[in-house]
């Protein structure tokens, strides 16, 4: 089960007992916006980037009907620059030609690059956002604008010690 989902190229995630198949496309634009001028209202929010866990990934596979071993790699150089080689060697004997090790390394690193945590925001309830989804967030007192994120969890909030209630919801934010 574990290597069939290997090479599925896009994030498999569960919601309860359902699973779904998310691409991670990196031109992907936003679904909605938070903040500005439009309704869906940020209250708080807290911003940062964190580097992801590997920014070079080598793929290795089995070798070729002439013994050349079968290879991939994909290397983001923008984090390479900012703190170094982070290597992640994968073998995954599955693969049979470099474009598949090349493909699985690619997916790896946008994985990692969505992985990382971004920060929050916090705001009134809203049914718009789903999980993974792309938002661009606009929030003036802390200089974003614009910024685009991609979902990283939902939590409702139900605050009984105020009155009147308060209702809230706080997203975690991804990169993109």
């Amino acid at each position: 089960m574990l290597s069939a989902l290997s090479k599925v190229r896009n994030l498999v995630y569960w919601e309860q007992s359902t699973p779904y198949v998310k691409e991670l496309a990196s031109d992907e634009s936003s679904d909605y916006s938070c903040g500005g001028s439009g309704s869906h209202v940020i209250i708080a929010g807290r911003y940062g980037v964190r580097s992801p866990g590997y920014d070079q990934i080598e793929v290795f596979a089995g070798v070729d009907e002439y013994g050349v071993p079968t290879f991939g790699d994909e290397v983001d150089y923008d984090e390479v620059d900012l703190i170094g080689h982070r290597l992640q060697k994968v073998y995954d004997y599955w693969y049979a030609a470099d474009a598949e090790c090349d493909d699985r390394a690619v997916a790896q690193i946008r994985k990692h690059g969505a992985a990382k945590k971004r920060g929050r925001i916090e705001s009134p309830p809203n049914v718009g956002p789903q999980l993974f989804d792309v938002v661009a967030v606009t929030d003036a007192r802390a200089g974003v604008a614009a910024e685009v994120y991609r979902v990283r969890g939902i939590v409702e909030t139900y605050d009984t010690t105020k009155d009147p209630l308060v209702y809230g919801q706080r997203v975690g934010l991804g990169g993109s």
